[in-house]
């Protein structure tokens, strides 16, 4: 019995700041997000014909993840996490699904919003 006891405290001694630790790195953003916008760049044309070589990628239009925070909220701290995979995950995880779940409760109160992300 008194093992068990021992056990669990060590157990407990543990796990404490191992889940504090990862939700602090969870908050640490790494740098600027990797991803460029391809219609902040100008067009490539040829001097000759002077015609777009590359195309701006269409509008995204909305779906249903982004009429629910639960969906995009992860989304949205995965990809402005960084570069580092793991941190990225961790941010989606401990701090988008209870942001999101939050967000989900707030938009059946309050209602959606009238613009849409």
């Amino acid at each position: 019995m008194r093992a068990q006891h021992s056990l669990k405290l060590t157990l407990m001694r543990w796990l404490a700041p191992a889940v504090t630790s990862v939700a602090l790195a969870a908050g640490c953003h790494s740098g600027p997000p990797s991803r460029s916008l391809a219609s902040a760049e100008p067009g490539l044309s040829t001097s000759d014909s002077g015609t777009a070589v590359a195309a701006t990628p269409p509008a995204r239009t909305v779906t249903w993840v982004d009429r629910h925070p639960l969906f995009y909220k992860p989304r949205d701290y995965y990809e402005s996490s960084g570069n580092n995979t793991i941190v990225k995950t961790a941010a989606a995880t401990v701090v988008g699904i209870p942001v999101g779940i939050f967000g989900e409760l707030k938009q059946i109160v309050v209602g959606a919003p009238s613009e849409l992300r």
